[in-house]
């Protein structure tokens, strides 16, 4: 095992940014044609991802163990909502209807999934955690899974993906709100709920004090608001029921919802109270922030008060100032910007580009040479198309490593590919001279 160990590292590694790459901010200044650059990256993306990230019933993969060249699942429906969103963004950019499709198969079965009839979560779909959490529900990752949901149904004109993702934001905002007089709790959502029972976690945090929940122990123990509640705004999910279903009432909801997000923002642009942010800054997730600054971006389209543009951009400004120079970001990074720099994360470069180049059609010049940047890291840091295992052949780097039964698991997961697939999806069309934010919104630019 430690010898396949060693070889599986070093196959990974061969294709990793080193300590000291050099730089390819302005390397498209030198390109003959960075347009066809940006569309044969797609187009070897987008193989990887329809061809082997969506599965055969039309789930998305998510983990890939190097060492034991097994998908493991994890998440599978924000994981699958987000390959929905970068074929959909892929196959709209390059006009391949057969990306399109593959965008549907896996709406598809997102939509499969909805709890119906007697059951007490009926109007939810069953979103299991998996992992450590196994079947318990999360709620984002429900929503994180929403946008290529909605994105699929106004591309395609078959109302039944919005319409689905739509009956499940209703049951979440009936059940789990954080009541009113909860210190604390406002304009929160509890996270956690049983499949089987449809019992809401209030009182346990999974994270911290284990599964299975111990009714004892909760009764006796005191758990803090922000461990077993959090903004859930990450993929904007009010927002997008507000535009599906033209009822005002979900605009107001997410506008209080993203100003309940913007009075909880660190001066440094992050979310320190949350999981799976530390508290102390000590460990910052790579895309917890990114999330609740592009829920940000959609709360100005619908209020035009640059407000919640100045919080997008702090959050923005935290992830420039610790990148590396040629635009890597690492898993493990705390609030400085210290890191062990053993986990690259491309689905944090690639969403942090896509912040910036939004940000840039807002006026935002600031991030422009680091959206170029981005843009070459991610060319940049692809396996192979004929890499010799089918699972890695094409895919963004995207790695974790993790202490599991004894031994070390060696991870790259899928969401380098599919975050990357919207990145520069959209930068092709900023190359082109497209508004993103007006095309994004449907507005006439």
């Amino acid at each position: 095992m430690k010898a396949k160990f060693i070889l599986a590292a070093l196959a990974l590694g061969a294709c990793a940014t080193g300590p000291h790459a050099p730089t390819l901010a302005h390397a498209h200044t030198s390109s003959p044609d960075r347009t066809a650059q940006i569309i044969r990256a797609i187009e070897e993306m987008s193989v990887f991802a329809g061809g082997t990230l969506l599965a055969e019933d039309g789930s998305g993969r998510a983990d890939y163990s190097v060492v034991d060249s097994e998908w493991i699942t994890y998440e599978t429906h924000w994981h699958t909502g987000q390959l929905v969103w970068g074929l959909l963004e892929a196959g709209l950019v390059l006009e391949r209807p057969d990306l399109i499709e593959q965008a549907r198969r896996g709406g598809n079965w997102w939509v499969s999934t909805e709890f119906t009839g007697d059951h007490p979560l009926a109007g939810l779909v069953w979103a299991a955690h998996g992992d450590h959490l196994g079947e318990l529900i999360n709620w984002t990752t429900i929503s994180d899974g929403t946008p290529g949901l909605f994105a699929l149904s106004r591309a395609t004109g078959e109302p039944r993906y919005a319409e689905i993702a739509t009956r499940s934001g209703q049951w979440l905002w009936d059940n789990t709100r954080v009541p009113d007089d909860i210190p604390g709790g406002e304009w929160l959502f509890y996270n956690i709920i049983e499949p089987d029972t449809g019992l809401i976690y209030r009182d346990w945090d999974v994270h911290t004090q284990g599964v299975p929940r111990d009714p004892e122990r909760a009764a006796r123990e005191a758990t803090p608001i922000n461990r077993v509640a959090r903004p859930n705004i990450e993929g904007f999910l009010f927002e997008d029921m507000c535009r599906h279903t033209a009822e005002q009432v979900w605009c107001e909801r997410f506008l209080a919802q993203a100003d309940s997000v913007l009075e909880r923002q660190h001066e440094s642009g992050l979310w320190l109270q949350f999981e799976p942010n530390n508290e102390d800054g000590s460990q910052i997730h790579p895309r917890f922030n990114v999330w609740n600054a592009e829920a940000l971006l959609q709360a100005y389209e619908i209020s035009e008060d640059r407000k919640y543009l100045e919080g997008a951009a702090r959050t923005a400004r935290w992830a420039q100032s610790v990148m590396r120079e040629d635009g890597t970001l690492y898993y493990r990074t705390s609030i400085d910007g210290e890191s062990n720099r053993a986990e690259v994360t491309g689905s944090s470069v690639a969403f942090n580009g896509l912040l910036m180049l939004r940000l840039k059609d807002y006026g935002y010049s600031e991030f422009d040479e680091t959206i170029d940047t981005m843009a070459d890291w991610i060319i940049r840091n692809r396996f192979a198309s004929d890499h010799p295992d089918p699972n890695l052949a094409g895919a963004v780097i995207n790695t974790r490593q993790k202490q599991r039964d004894g031994g070390l698991e060696l991870l790259n997961r899928d969401v380098g590919t599919t975050f990357a697939l919207r990145f520069l999806s959209l930068y092709l069309r900023d190359l082109r001279g497209e508004n993103i934010n007006a095309y994004l919104n449907g507005r006439t630019p």
